[in-house]
């Protein structure tokens, strides 16, 4: 990834949602010349935080990405006559040498864009890491904190960029295959290689764990990686992981200090700043202009009527309507020969440039998924009823009509799995489901010509590897590419 020099704008960046502060986000973007130059001390150290924050949003969490779970397996497809993101769609990515790092857009093949992002912004927390120690004496207590986020953010990240490039953690025994980098250097210069899954998980696992060492102070901001997103993402980690009594513990952290929204509350005030079961969420921003223009993309824009690109299948829609009393049918809505997906609310933030479509807060770990973590967690552990108690948690609150879980076993688990996609449809989980799970993607609702099943794994579920970084960095490339 030598090659990967991206060279941002210097940026300060204009406050511009509600529930944060003002200086949340007057910080530089980040790139090899101005960080050096910018940090001068711990004050602009966490400035430096806030900016790789905002790449999170407008870059990295963009709305393609959270799009590209469900759109390769069988929620979501594009709109009729449309070609974006079709090679992704149609099990056909192409590796070659695109290396652009401004987020993916309507006419990626492949994931490039998501790696080259990722990678900016785990350089990025390396080089707050390697700075930190560097102003301790201003306040400790404070830089471990910044130190803590960071290791928490590139954990994260790396974690994320295996789920795209990478296969399962199950895929081999002792997940020997092949991972991705782990980067733990800002320098450029410095050979990378592919590590083991395994290995990769193993340093996931420990950034996580460094992370909660060091943040000693309370950090009360959703905005920000806290106690409770770490011990959040771990949980999801040690699912992924297979590692359930792990996964099972982290979660009931989580289920005791982080409240589900209530049955009056639920669903509308999801992706809200009311909404009291976000563990870790993103704020909707803009801000600059000319070159240094920013603004936040979520998924919701392109789901948006108004700007709509992509639609919801009616196998997802059955799944949801499958009770009539379920809340969750209003997520989507019929529209001509469209479903529409209105799981997102708009409106949200006042005085957003485009209130109709990218005005809420884009949660990333909530607390629901913790509960059916927990769900999972215990029926591989031969916990029935504490499955089944979790579940219905879940399943009641969404459907009042809904009568309490009795099956245990293999249905059980399959009730489970089929809460989490309806719970979770669109919000960027469906393919790393069906990976783990070894469960086949099976698409009934396909565009004219679009592929219908895929039995996984399969070599075409993970993204190619860039073309630069296999030819640069002699990184391996992926089977089937």
């Amino acid at each position: 990834m030598k090659y990967i020099k991206c060279l941002l704008i210097l940026l300060i960046g204009v406050f511009s949602f509600q529930s944060c502060k003002k200086d949340f986000l007057e910080v530089p973007i980040t790139n090899d010349t101005f960080r050096q130059d910018y940090v001068k001390d711990l004050n602009t150290l966490d400035e430096f935080l806030n900016g790789i924050y905002l790449q999170l949003s407008t870059r990295f969490f963009k709305g393609y990405f959270l799009i590209y779970p469900d759109l390769v397996s069988d929620n979501v497809k594009p709109v009729d006559g449309s070609d974006i993101l079709s090679y992704l769609y149609r099990w056909a990515q192409q590796s070659n040498s695109d290396r652009s790092a401004s987020g993916i857009n309507d006419e990626s093949v492949n994931m490039n864009s998501a790696w080259f992002v990722g990678y900016r912004i785990i350089r990025d927390c390396n080089f707050v890491l390697e700075q930190a120690d560097s102003y301790k004496s201003q306040n400790a207590a404070k830089a471990d904190q910044i130190k803590g986020q960071a290791y928490a953010i590139r954990g994260f990240i790396h974690f994320m960029l295996c789920n795209v490039f990478s296969q399962p953690y199950n895929y081999q025994q002792g997940a020997t295959h092949l991972g991705i980098p782990y980067v733990k250097t800002s320098d450029w210069s410095k050979v990378v290689h592919r590590e083991s899954v395994a290995s990769v998980y193993e340093d996931v696992i420990n950034d996580f764990n460094t992370a909660l060492s060091l943040m000693t102070l309370e950090e009360p901001s959703k905005y920000r990686f806290n106690r409770r997103a770490i011990i959040a993402a771990l949980s999801r980690v040690f699912l992924y992981k297979g590692d359930f009594l792990q996964a099972k513990n982290m979660a009931l952290v989580i289920c005791r200090e982080v409240p589900l929204l209530s049955s009056y509350n639920y669903p509308e005030k999801l992706f809200t700043t009311e909404e009291t079961e976000a563990v870790f969420q993103l704020p909707p921003a803009w801000g600059g202009s000319g070159a240094g223009n920013y603004y936040t993309y979520f998924a919701g824009f392109y789901y948006n009527p108004g700007s709509i690109q992509f639609s919801a299948t009616e196998d997802i829609a059955k799944v949801i309507s499958e009770s009539k009393t379920d809340k969750r049918n209003d997520w989507i809505k019929p529209m001509g020969d469209k479903w529409i997906v209105s799981k997102y609310p708009s409106n949200i933030v006042f005085g957003f440039p485009d209130p109709g479509a990218s005005s809420y807060y884009q949660t990333i770990i909530r607390s629901s998924e913790m509960y059916l973590t927990a769900a999972e967690a215990y029926s591989r552990l031969n916990k029935a009823d504490s499955a089944q108690w979790f579940l219905d948690k879940i399943r009641m609150r969404a459907d009042s009509l809904a009568v309490p879980t009795t099956v245990q076993g293999e249905q059980l688990n399959e009730l489970i799995y089929t809460e989490r996609r309806k719970e979770f449809a669109f919000e960027g989980a469906r393919i790393f489901d069906l990976l783990r799970l070894s469960m086949p993607i099976v698409r009934k609702d396909v565009l004219p010509g679009g592929p219908k099943m895929m039995l996984l794994p399969n070599e075409k579920a993970i993204a190619p590897i860039p073309v630069p970084d296999v030819e640069l960095s002699n990184l391996q490339q992926n089977p089937g590419y």
